[in-house]
């Protein structure tokens, strides 16, 4: 009998994190461009990034026009501590809270987290009006046009097409 046992690894599961990222404030590309790297680095990863849209803003429309974009990636990382490092990240561009839907140097979203339907303080996945707002689909079909939401059961194409579509493809 062999005292040689195989070490048996617990298979980490990696969920699909999808993220909206916004900005309407000073060089909103550069800001853009400053979040997703400093994602990849937190995350340590090299996400996907969908194209770049001009956006009018929703909720408060008496600002600046948005840039949006998203970025996918997979993590093991909890979706509660996702949340921790990218408000972290949003602080450290200079993210500043004036009021709701008010305007911003950069805005983070958690979109999905996998096929997972979570609620805890401070977080809903699926984001709760994500399937209202054409500056986060447009990019998220971009990324996984057949991407089933969750709760709805409708992939990304479907909610894009039930929805005005009012992004404008940014061009430097």
């Amino acid at each position: 009998m062999s005292l040689y046992r195989p070490l048996i690894q617990a298979k980490i599961m990696k969920n699909k994190l999808v993220l909206s990222l916004g900005s309407n404030l000073g060089n909103r590309y550069t800001y853009l461009l400053q979040a997703i790297a400093s994602i990849d680095t937190s995350f340590d990863t090299k996400s996907t990034v969908a194209h770049f849209y001009e956006t009018p803003p929703w909720g408060d429309v008496y600002q600046s026009q948005f840039i949006n974009t998203a970025v996918s990636l997979y993590t093991d990382i909890p979706a509660a501590k996702c949340l921790t490092l990218l408000q972290y990240i949003e602080d450290s561009i200079g993210r500043t809270k004036t009021r709701k839907w008010g305007p911003r140097c950069i805005d983070i979203d958690i979109i999905f987290y996998g096929d997972k339907f979570l609620k805890i303080k401070d977080l809903s996945i699926p984001h709760l009006r994500m399937h209202e707002r054409a500056f986060v689909i447009k990019p998220i079909t971009d990324l996984s046009p057949d991407f089933i939401h969750p709760t709805l059961n409708k992939n990304m194409t479907q909610l894009l097409s039930e929805i005005a579509d009012d992004t404008i493809l940014f061009a430097l």
